[in-house]
């Protein structure tokens, strides 16, 4: 009974600390359009400068991949800075434990991914000329490229939000963190286009997600210690 009672507090928490983060970014909106801002351009600028690239799954999967990244580096790390430059982390610290607060901001993370996503994934189709791509393995790949790439900002960005230059070191941090990630979805999604098996991509994603998640949940109650 008593567990069932914790378990439940801890939801709460992370899912207040959730709504939390999307009111304050529905408030601002920088993140969110600084991130479609540079999908849109990067994409126009790429559909201008070659054509489209329906005959090339490799250079399209890269495309998309690299657009994804950027788009979403730009800004996930915002979560913990906008607690630190607001000076209320130490607030948010007294009603919820360090993990809360960090599945909070990773479940944020998630959510402006799949926004990003949104419109980034149908408008790349539109400007590249890709081919349809088979849905399956494509969302596999995409859904779980996501969740490795929400779960390495946010550990990252929990880990630099209290440092100085703490930008360029969360850039600095997570391209190495990423290069796995970022290998098997390039992969995986090229795969997908010229037909071929995509199982041992996926399970090379999950099992780098996995990982990334159980690392964070050790490190996290030892984050922001005195």
């Amino acid at each position: 009974m008593h567990s069932r009672v914790t378990s439940s507090s801890s939801g709460a928490a992370v899912w207040a600390i959730l709504r939390k983060e999307c009111r304050t970014e529905w408030r601002t909106r920088y993140g969110l359009n600084a991130a479609l801002l540079f999908a849109v351009t990067s994409l126009t600028a790429t559909s201008f400068a070659v054509g489209p690239l329906g005959d090339r799954p490799d250079v399209l999967a890269a495309l998309l991949w690299v657009v994804l990244l950027f788009a979403a580096l730009a800004s996930l790390h915002h979560a913990f800075v906008r607690e630190v430059e607001s000076h209320t982390m130490t607030l948010l610290r007294l009603v919820a434990s360090p993990t809360q607060i960090a599945l909070g901001k990773l479940g944020f993370n998630l959510a402006f991914l799949f926004v990003i996503e949104a419109v980034t994934v149908p408008l790349f189709a539109l400007l590249s000329g890709a081919p349809a791509p088979r849905w399956g393995p494509f969302l596999g790949v995409l859904a779980l490229g996501s969740v490795s790439l929400a779960a390495a900002a946010t550990l990252v960005g929990a880990v630099v939000s209290q440092t100085r230059g703490r930008g360029a070191l969360f850039a600095g941090v997570s391209f190495p963190l990423l290069l796995p990630m970022l290998a098997a979805a390039v992969s995986g999604t090229r795969a997908q286009w010229a037909g071929q098996p995509v199982t041992s991509e996926l399970r090379l994603l999950a099992a780098y997600a996995l990982g990334l998640l159980a690392a964070s949940f050790v490190l996290y109650d030892h984050l922001w210690e005195e």
